[in-house]
């Protein structure tokens, strides 16, 4: 199994008019972890990907992977978390802050979607 699970697949499916969360993490991120029990976990926010069909993805970093690292460069960050929503409004994506809020994850779904 790849630690960057279905990365590559990320501008195919936003190309399709999908929208596409990107949680790239590491089992030693203790912001990452936090993120996923304060925020990402949520069943408000496992509603809203569920109701909208928003695809997931997941770059698993806690083992250095060279395609997760060229991702990251790609937006100039170097670190995690990193989290991003694509989507038919966004083709760029959205860039969420460090510190996920459920807020600031579903404004940029909503602003993300058609």
């Amino acid at each position: 199994r790849s630690p960057s699970r279905g990365l590559g697949d990320v501008y195919k499916r936003q190309a399709q008019g999908q929208t596409v969360f990107v949680d790239i993490t590491a089992d030693w991120c203790i912001t990452c972890q936090a993120n996923k029990r304060l925020t990402l976990h949520q069943e408000e926010i496992i509603q809203k990907f569920r109701e909208d069909k928003v695809i997931t993805l997941q770059g698993d970093w806690t083992r250095a992977d060279q395609e997760i690292t060229a991702y990251l460069q790609s937006y100039k960050k170097y670190g995690i978390p990193f989290n991003i929503v694509y989507g038919p409004n966004a083709p760029e994506g959205i860039i969420l802050p460090e510190l996920l809020t459920t807020e600031a994850v579903l404004n940029a779904l909503s602003q993300a979607a058609k």
